[in-house]
């Protein structure tokens, strides 16, 4: 896509939430959206959130008591139910704060682009009366600032906290939810607002001829009794101080700011890129980036499921939260994978600051001591949303999604540092839970009890059982990589290595995979775990196993598929070789799942008859969304021209017979090896590769037709090339075509 190209057009009026412009800096974001005669934008912060839960703190029942009796689980017995007309309080996101520009008549016609190159958008409003208004706004990359410009000083600006008496915000005003407050200054208005048990957050402006400028802060107070007199509270003072004294200080070194806004995009958008010919995925890739960039600091917070896009007049979809499944895992992956790794950072770093309370849970659940247990449904500092102890939080599993990622961190950075600090530490709690309630079987190996492939019901209840293929594949990967690392830091890796030769050896069938020992997958679902080895662990990828299982999971059918199973079968489909279908997996999911400013849509709502018709967008309003499923077409996309296995790297596997032409430029497999591809006339032209850290690997091509050249040598036809690398160095493969 030529670089004029790289924007993103919304040429309709975007009376939804979900429909209009959208800015983001990984701590702070906007959405726009049109309400009659009003510029209206959502202002959202990452420490909104709600932390109270008046469910007791404990579960009804223990780990060892649900595989006794399993039907008490089921039934609720076992759970702490959280009914959400009982006057309970319960961990959730909160919406964002507003801010909102009155024009003087009704906006009849609306345009706007964004210039995904620079993260700032130009706009132009018609109104009833024949004024057309331009307008230009962005949210500053490195400091907490929204600023719109518009030319006509016929407008009226305002900032406002949460409504409660708004229908859609019923349950703030249950809670007691103090009304906002205002204090204006001689040029700085404040709007300051009481959350959670003694959190607040001010939202500050700037008004001068043509220019708005917000900034948004939140955060918590000392104590409840603070809260109660929090306009005199030290804290409140200091958060009024803090965003009076950066806007004062922007506005007056607004140019400074601006190109160290437009240096920072640029730094992004410089480290990697992927051209293909496909102007739909073409333009996909470029917005999804966008959107991670929008939402990913190192210095942030993890990305939740609207990230930093929560609505400011309804309590955001799903409590907003982190799901510890693919829904977190997704929103890494192209990072990773896109030259980005940095931008992984909040995500281990957090998790590895909630780890006192995960082993708090795993202790109260399990009874283990020193071990890790992840939530599904996570808030802050690992804490359980939907009441504490629901059923979904009380699930066996999420914990080894997060581990993975764990060891994704290093496997592409190869820090040393993190692997010792984050990743050794987390990753070993983690095993300690299931070295912990593994028992040994009548066969004489481990098996791992009360298990389940995520969201695969049978007959009512969720499937339940032993020895899930997620869960076993995951545990010997851990394993292995643990290994690994404690000789790398000196440590003893016996206990690991003998608790891997007595787990169960993964089980397959004549389908492929299956969802459980002798439980073939029997229906069409969504989650795919049951393909775990082939991705995100890549322990078998390309091999007869890996294909009779994906073919298994397309003999289902897909009407109950999700939104994101499509980008996600894209992903399966390169790493067997199937460069069509995942072409043709992320177009549907482009031509089908996505709102028209590209926000995803769960279920069908836009009834394009893919997915079983049904009437609602997966329990939720029409106006809601998620982020991670569009933060998967660009993982698909890197995986398509390359990724890797073990010792392997393939190359161009995922690529479709119908692109003559594309490239990559420093996309990155495990090692942290960064590479580029080229192809013409659809035959790879050149691969080049920048090492990381010393290693010797293989290198597998795909669409390879002449005579492959290394280093000035002509290299002989072989299915795999080793080659060592030295870090630092780049090394190149060319190929002459006959």
């Amino acid at each position: 896509m030529a670089k004029e190209q790289k924007k993103l057009v919304i040429d309709w009026m975007p009376k939804r939430f979900n429909e209009g412009l959208f800015w983001g800096n990984g701590c702070m974001g906007g959405f726009l959206y049109v309400v009659e005669k009003s510029l209206r934008f959502s202002v959202d912060h990452v420490r909104l959130w709600e932390t109270r839960d008046t469910t007791e703190d404990m579960p009804a029942a223990k780990f060892q008591d649900f595989v006794r009796e399993p039907e008490k689980f089921h039934n609720g017995t076992y759970t702490v139910q959280n009914n959400l007309q009982e006057p309970r309080m319960w961990r959730t996101h909160l919406p964002g704060l507003s801010l909102n520009i009155s024009l003087e008549d009704v906006i009849t016609d609306f345009y706007g682009e964004i210039n995904l190159d620079t993260g700032c958008s130009d706009m132009k409003v018609t109104l009833q009366n024949g004024t057309v208004v331009n307008c230009q706004v962005y949210v500053d990359s490195n400091v907490n600032v929204l600023k719109v410009q518009l030319d006509t000083t016929n407008s009226k600006v305002e900032i406002k906290g949460w409504d409660t008496a708004n229908g859609n915000l019923p349950q703030l005003a249950y809670w007691n939810y103090p009304k906002y407050q205002e204090e204006k200054e001689e040029q700085v208005t404040h709007v300051l607002q009481p959350y959670s048990e003694c959190s607040l957050a001010v939202i500050s402006l700037i008004e001068k001829p043509g220019h708005v400028y917000i900034t948004l802060n939140a955060d918590n107070l000392k104590d409840q009794d603070e809260l109660k007199s929090f306009l005199s509270s030290t804290t409140k003072k200091e958060l009024v101080n803090k965003n009076a004294e950066l806007l004062h200080s922007y506005v007056e070194m607004e140019g400074k700011f601006k190109d160290a806004h437009d240096a920072s995009w640029n730094e992004f958008w410089n480290r990697f890129d992927i051209t293909i010919p496909n102007d739909r995925l073409q333009q996909s890739f470029y917005q999804e980036m966008y959107k991670i960039f929008s939402n990913e600091r190192k210095n942030s917070w993890p990305v939740t499921l609207q990230g930093v896009w929560n609505n400011d007049s309804r309590m955001p979809a799903w409590y907003g939260d982190w799901h510890n499944d693919l829904n977190v895992q997704a929103c890494y992956w192209p990072v990773y994978k896109t030259n980005h790794i940095e931008l992984a950072e909040a995500y281990i770093n957090y998790y590895t600051q909630s780890m006192p309370r995960l082993s708090e849970r795993a202790y109260k659940l399990f009874g283990i001591k020193d071990a890790i247990h992840c939530p599904v449904m996570m808030g802050p500092d690992g804490y359980g949303v939907g009441g504490e102890w629901c059923f979904w939080n009380m699930l066996l599993g999420p914990e080894l999604f997060v581990a993975t990622d764990f060891c994704w961190y290093y496997e592409f950075s190869r820090r040393l540092d993190k692997l010792e600090s984050s990743v050794y530490p987390f990753v070993e709690k983690v095993l300690n839970l299931y070295m912990g309630i593994a028992y040994e079987g009548e066969d004489g190996y481990y098996h791992i009890p009360f298990t389940n492939s995520p969201e695969v019901f049978k007959h009512g209840p969720m499937l339940i059982k032993d020895d899930a293929t997620v869960v076993i594949s995951s545990l010997h990967y851990l394993l292995e990589n643990m290994e690994n690392y404690s000789n790398l830091l000196g440590k003893n890796s016996e206990k690991y290595a003998e608790f891997r030769k007595k787990l169960t050896p993964l089980k397959t069938t004549d389908k492929g995979y299956p969802l459980f020992p002798e439980e073939d997958v029997f229906e069409s679902h969504r989650h795919f775990c049951q393909l775990y080895p082939i991705f995100p662990l890549g322990t078998d990828i390309h091999s007869k196993t890996a294909e009779k299982s994906l073919n298994t999971v397309i003999d289902q059918g897909f009407m109950e598929y999700a939104a994101w199973s499509f980008p996600y079968l894209s992903i399966f489909a390169a790493r067997c070789g199937k460069g069509n279908m995942a072409r043709m997996m992320l177009e549907i999911y482009c031509m089908g799942f996505r709102a028209r400013n590209t926000f995803v849509v769960n279920g069908d709502p836009n009834q394009n008859g893919i997915l079983k018709i049904s009437d609602t967008n997966a329990g939720e309003s029409s106006d809601a969304f998620t982020v991670e499923a569009g933060f998967m077409v660009p993982a698909a996309l890197s995986e398509m021209f390359v990724h890797r296995s073990k010792d392997t790297v393939y190359v161009a596997y995922g690529i479709p017979d119908e692109w003559n032409s594309c490239s990559c430029k420093d996309l990155t497999v495990e090692g942290g090896h960064q590479i580029s591809v080229v192809m013409e006339h659809y035959k790879i032209k050149t691969v080049t590769v920048t090492a990381n850290c010393d290693e010797t690997i293989k290198f597998s091509f795909a669409k390879l037709s002449g005579v492959l050249t290394y280093d000035g040598q002509t290299l002989p036809t072989e299915d795999t090339y080793t080659i060592s690398l030295v870090k630092g160095k780049t090394i190149v493969f060319g190929v002459e075509h006959e």
